[in-house]
């Protein structure tokens, strides 16, 4: 532990002292993220977890590197959960959250365009461009079109879908944890017909029954967060949902993701990473029978994978 506690402090000392400086920030933001991700392939998890917890957290390269909006809300979490619809918004560069960005001070606005650009928010923005293409692509095979969401967040592929906007969507049912997000939701698209429903993921897998049933189901950010039992449950009650012809799609990120050492050293984020193994393992409980096809597929950067489970 005490090599890799050495390494460690190199790399934040070499971060504190240009952040405190006048080194160039987005380049030396990009040696840190590499630095720790290479850290973090080479140390065991305890040595890696007991460097979080420890070194970077009594380190004063902290506080600078928290003056950065994205990084500060992702680690102190105010919602009291990893990955709140405000920081996913950060991630988007999403107008709402522009004031966030504006009181930050200088460092902490370039540590953000740095952030804000990295892999892990690419692929959020491509993993919400998939979402409206296949809300758009189911909408535009049917007459009645029931989709519903969990984990909607603010519901931000609302605003890529041709089929929402103009009321091509019989239903649409959206759900989450927080009440807050779903105010967000009621208030943009309420009047574009989405319905909006407080639940956990235990909640719902109890309540799923009683939801109706879908054309198609889609879920983003919660399988994240999941252990694998928990993930299995939720994609059983899912397809239970999902309607003979329809489709349930889930995303995961997955293992190796540039910003990963960054993320669990600052952002405290740390969640469950899936491959296309193990993504295809969560059907394992469901009906042979009732599938019709199953596969898996990454948006372009490679950082999130999607299971797409087609009901018979």
């Amino acid at each position: 532990m005490h090599d890799a506690s050495s390494q460690g402090q190199v790399i934040l000392d070499r971060a504190y002292d240009a952040f405190s400086g006048k080194g160039l920030v987005y380049e030396e933001m990009d040696h840190l993220v590499g630095s720790l991700a290479d850290m973090r392939r080479r140390t065991s998890s305890d040595e890696w977890n007991a460097f979080c917890r420890v070194d970077c957290v009594g380190h004063p390269v902290r506080f600078l590197v928290h003056q950065d909006p994205l990084t500060e809300r992702a680690y102190f979490k105010p919602r009291g959960y990893p990955g709140d619809a405000v920081l996913l918004d950060l991630f988007y560069g999403e107008d709402g959250v522009r004031p966030y960005v504006d009181e930050a001070t200088p460092l902490g606005q370039e540590i953000y365009r740095y952030t804000s650009a990295g892999m892990a928010a690419t692929a959020l923005r491509r993993r919400k461009d998939v979402l409206a293409t296949m809300i758009d692509k189911v909408s535009d095979t049917l007459e009645e079109t029931h989709i519903m969401t969990i984990g909607c967040g603010h519901l931000r592929e609302a605003a890529l879908s041709q089929a929402l906007q103009k009321r091509r969507i019989e239903r649409f049912l959206a759900i989450d944890r927080d009440a807050d997000c779903l105010r967000v939701v009621r208030e943009k698209w309420g009047p574009f017909g989405v319905e909006i429903k407080e639940s956990t993921v235990n909640e719902l897998i109890a309540a799923a029954p009683e939801l109706g049933t879908f054309n198609l189901v889609y879920t983003a950010g919660p399988y994240d967060l999941l252990s694998r039992p928990a993930a299995i449950r939720l994609t059983n009650a899912l397809f239970e949902a999902t309607r003979p012809g329809g489709l349930l799609l889930v995303s995961n990120f997955l293992e190796g993701i540039r910003d990963v050492g960054y993320m669990e050293a600052f952002m405290d984020w740390r969640i469950h990473y899936r491959d296309a193994a193990e993504m295809f393992a969560l059907t394992n409980e469901l009906p042979e029978g009732e599938i019709a096809d199953r596969r898996t597929f990454a948006e372009e950067t490679g950082g999130i994978v999607f299971l797409a489970v087609r009901r018979r």
